[in-house]
């Protein structure tokens, strides 16, 4: 894999997002969230942006970990919409893996990113959320995809 990162620096955005629960061996079933976001995505109103976001938060040790879909909205609404949560994507420095290709991809992406460029980059991942941004695209499709993955590091 030779993905090279760009290294940005990023204000704190609140997301509304579909979430639940996965492990490493369950991380197969999110595309169905994403089908279900965009069942119910037209309710999501005032969003920031035309970019949806794929956000993997609260790592466990055991391997469980909480992803959420969603969009970037400002103000978050009151009362938050139902089934919908708030996620926060912290202010700080990114790495930021920009590529375009089949989404069938991303998994080894980031296994990839975690297991051999991290450990090898001389920086530490730090405390906030990994996420996937995917900017407005015409020509997106599963197999010809524009995203990004955003990995918060510190020196």
């Amino acid at each position: 894999m030779n993905l090279e990162p760009e290294f940005l620096e990023s204000t704190e955005k609140q997301l509304v997002a579909l979430s639940r629960e996965y492990t490493l061996d369950t991380r197969n079933e999110i595309p169905a969230l994403w089908n279900e976001f965009w069942g119910i995505e037209i309710e999501v109103v005032g969003t920031e942006e035309q970019a949806a976001y794929g956000v993997s938060y609260e790592m466990q040790a055991d391997g469980r970990f909480m992803y959420g879909v969603g969009r970037n909205i400002d103000p978050l609404p009151d009362p938050m919409l139902d089934g919908m949560c708030a996620v926060t994507l912290s202010a700080g420095t990114y790495a930021v893996f920009a590529n375009k290709g089949p989404v069938s991809e991303l998994p080894s992406i980031f296994d990839w990113i975690f297991t051999e460029w991290l450990p090898n980059s001389g920086k530490m991942h730090r405390d906030g959320a990994v996420f996937e941004r995917y900017p407005y695209d015409d020509d997106a499709s599963p197999e010809s995809m524009s995203y990004e993955i955003w990995v918060p590091v510190a020196s």
